[in-house]
């Protein structure tokens, strides 16, 4: 996933696009702006979730796939809450560290190399987090979802808000291969899935948002940059999952969650 990520034309094309900053999603829209860029729209989902969770100096956050900390180190910074991050990739890792640094942020926090199945193990299960987000990597870990939100469980306790922004499909997994390409994630969960993982490990949906509309324009923004290019390259796939989106294959929820009383530790 390393060379995916940090070598894939498709990645290249999206951080170009980001003008370089730390993002990866595609961000939202707020009161029906036109953007006319990608890093509006990612500080829009910043914005977003501090006011969603109500999020203050007073809370201790756990950011699972984090990458470089772009979202937790700019909720630190507007809110100066303390937090720790995780993820997979090791590079990943190092650079948020050095962007806390960078940022006079390390003494608020830290990032550790994590994945979402061995999250409980690495990061222990009694640290008091008042949140936990996963802000658009989730689906990397659909594969193995049961143990992803298991591990989310364990770490959270019963005061603990966690939201996961997502993505679900809505059709069949053998008719989403040019998504499946774009996004290389092994399977896409659907709504109803989620639900019975959910259910499955003791977690409660307090409520879930679909934000396909307030990020459509952002995806179109990629779409629109994509055709310009050359069509033979992997970035063309941004005019399809555009499509899978604006037709209602792929939706952009977000969940929120709390863990059941009666959930133990596995």
């Amino acid at each position: 996933m390393e060379n995916y990520v940090e070598e894939s034309p498709l990645c290249k094309f999206r951080t170009r696009m980001m003008g370089g900053s730390p993002f990866i999603n595609y961000g939202i829209v707020l009161n029906g702006e036109t953007p006319t860029d990608l890093l509006t729209p990612n500080l829009n989902m910043i914005t977003w979730i501090i006011k969603e969770l109500n999020i203050t100096k007073d809370s201790h956050i756990l950011e699972i796939g984090s990458g470089r900390g772009g979202y937790i180190l700019s909720i630190a910074e507007q809110t100066g809450c303390t937090f720790v991050g995780t993820d997979i990739l090791p590079s990943f890792v190092d650079e948020a560290n050095d962007n806390a640094k960078k940022r006079n942020l390390d003494s608020k926090g830290y990032f550790i190399q994590a994945s979402f199945q061995n999250s409980a193990e690495k990061v222990g299960i009694d640290n008091g987090f008042s949140h936990i987000i996963c802000v658009g990597s989730l689906l990397y870990g659909h594969g193995e979802i049961d143990k992803c939100l298991s591990n989310i469980a364990d770490i959270a306790d019963d005061k603990t808000a966690i939201l996961l922004w997502d993505m679900n499909r809505r059709k069949d997994w053998t008719e989403c291969k040019k998504f499946e390409r774009h996004m290389k994630v092994k399977y896409l969960i659907s709504q109803s899935e989620m639900l019975e993982s959910c259910i499955r490990n003791n977690l409660v949906v307090n409520k879930m948002i679909d934000v396909t509309k307030d990020m459509l324009p952002c995806l179109k923004i990629l779409r629109d940059a994509a055709l310009e290019e050359d069509p033979t390259s992997e970035i063309i796939t941004f005019p399809y999952v555009y499509d899978a989106f604006n037709e209602g294959e792929v939706v952009y929820p977000v969940w929120e969650l709390s863990k059941a009383a009666n959930r133990t530790e596995s």
